[in-house]
């Protein structure tokens, strides 16, 4: 029985899925050594493969594809979810997988997966466009790369991706603020938003600041963050307001 229209259906696939149209395992993984051997399909990882281009014999799937397919929970996120959303300044061939269900990182494809325990229950876009990826939403992408910097390639490819934002539902980045619950996440967002004149109310800056009272905050980790914002009781990159030329945040 040729189930190759089924795979390419299905574009990633499990031995499970073989074994449910032939009736049992065996059979299965008869067929699948042979597509193998083939080179209909290539293996992405255990228990996880791709059909191949049947002129080219590469991968079919991109990375966000298969990204979304590493188990029923992975989704896109942080530097590989910009990308995805057309914000990235690089790209990079570590991609993050979010996702409740761990597994152990692997290189597909010229791309390493490497598993962030992250929900999957909210801020999760599925494109009309492609049905085999799921990842998270501009909104959350933003907030939680601003979390984790590292992530996101550091504060200057963060700043160029925030730099090509052009409009954000403010409901959902207090949503994705509200369920981290830190006090520093709030101030980092602020800052940059306000630093970046990106497109969102004064409302939503004069919320973020209400945390700026609290104790000060680094927006990086790394030793970078060498002027101090008085407004934001934040120290931040100096060089960030060379680059962006904004002066709203008085760093000395």
């Amino acid at each position: 029985m040729d189930l190759l229209p089924l795979l390419y259906s299905k574009l990633l696939f499990t031995p499970a899925d073989i074994e449910q149209e032939l009736g049992n395992m065996r059979s299965a993984k008869t067929l699948l050594l042979r597509y193998q051997h083939k080179g209909y399909v290539s293996k992405v990882r255990r228990g996880l493969y791709c059909v191949n281009n049947i002129a080219t014999r590469q991968p079919e799937a991109n990375k966000y594809q298969v990204a979304s397919a590493v188990t029923s929970t992975s989704f896109v996120a942080y530097h590989a979810a910009m990308e995805y959303h057309g914000l990235a300044h690089q790209v990079y061939y570590n991609v993050a997988v979010g996702g409740s269900m761990a597994f152990n990182s692997f290189d597909f494809d010229n791309n390493h997966f490497a598993h962030y325990n992250l929900s999957d229950k909210y801020g999760i876009d599925l494109p009309v466009a492609d049905s085999h990826v799921r990842v998270t939403n501009v909104e959350r992408t933003i907030v939680e790369c601003v979390d984790r910097i590292d992530l996101c390639g550091g504060w200057e490819e963060l700043v160029n991706c925030l730099r090509g934002v052009r409009y954000l539902r403010e409901e959902q980045l207090l949503s994705t603020l509200c369920f981290y619950d830190k006090i520093a996440l709030y101030k980092k967002v602020g800052f940059l938003f306000e630093q970046l004149n990106l497109p969102v109310s004064q409302d939503f800056i004069a919320e973020c600041k209400r945390y700026a009272k609290d104790s000060v905050t680094y927006l990086t980790s790394d030793g970078t963050s060498d002027a101090f914002s008085a407004a934001w009781r934040l120290y931040a990159p100096h060089n960030l307001l060379t680059i962006n030329d904004q002066n709203n945040n008085e760093l000395v």
